[in-house]
């Protein structure tokens, strides 16, 4: 006998993700390798199932802010930042999303490697980015745009709410997606060991921003 069942509404799989995350802080003291790698299945369960299906098709705009999915506009930094704090990760949101990606891609690397790449073409992108880090969620900066590459072993996909087609939240494959096409691509780890402890601890992630003058 099958039984049917009701999918899961966006705000109740962001409610679901906090349950667990109180409950990984509170295993944290004890077994920190294991609790950072629960807390990054569990973001990526939620990003995969729910925050990037939910999001898709929603439209961009040079200065769309919609914090709610399938209404209003999204540009692509507010597109990161708007992911990234609906899943509990405490971060400026408006002050990054308006930055150069660079220092958007700077904050959440949270002093871990941050690779500045400038490969011949795409293919050769792709390839060192997955070399460099083989598996996860990355932050990618571009010339123009900014937006998530998520990796799953040979698989890629290129998450962001592109300005170009289909003009809308999508996540594609990059080496056919016209918005990959850079001359610089500044990446790191959207997950990494001081982010996750962040998250985990409900801790708020200091900003890179740029220097006064």
């Amino acid at each position: 006998m099958c039984l049917a069942t009701t999918p899961v509404s966006y705000d109740q799989a962001r409610a679901d993700l906090d349950s667990t995350r109180q409950t990984l802080a509170a295993q944290w003291p004890k077994d920190k390798a294991g609790t950072r790698k629960k807390a990054k299945q569990a973001l990526l369960e939620y990003l995969d199932g729910q925050a990037f299906p939910a999001w898709s098709g929603t439209p961009w705009a040079f200065y769309g802010t919609s914090t709610t999915p399938k209404e209003g506009a999204i540009a692509c930094g507010y597109f990161v930042t708007t992911v990234l704090e609906q899943a509990h990760l405490r971060i400026e949101r408006v002050r990054l999303a308006q930055q150069a990606s660079a220092f958007l891609v700077s904050t959440l690397a949270r002093g871990s490697a941050v690779e500045w790449l400038r490969p011949t073409d795409v293919n050769e992108a792709l390839s060192e980015m997955k070399r460099r880090f083989p598996d996860g969620l990355l932050v990618v900066g571009f010339d123009l745009h900014v937006g998530f590459i998520r990796v799953d072993g040979e698989r890629a996909q290129f998450c962001h709410s592109s300005y170009l087609e289909p003009g809308a939240v999508t996540c594609e494959d990059p080496l056919t997606a016209g918005a990959f096409v850079s001359g610089l691509y500044v990446v790191a780890d959207a997950l990494n060991d001081a982010l996750l402890d962040d998250w985990v601890l409900g801790r708020s992630v200091p900003s890179v921003l740029p220097k006064r003058r």
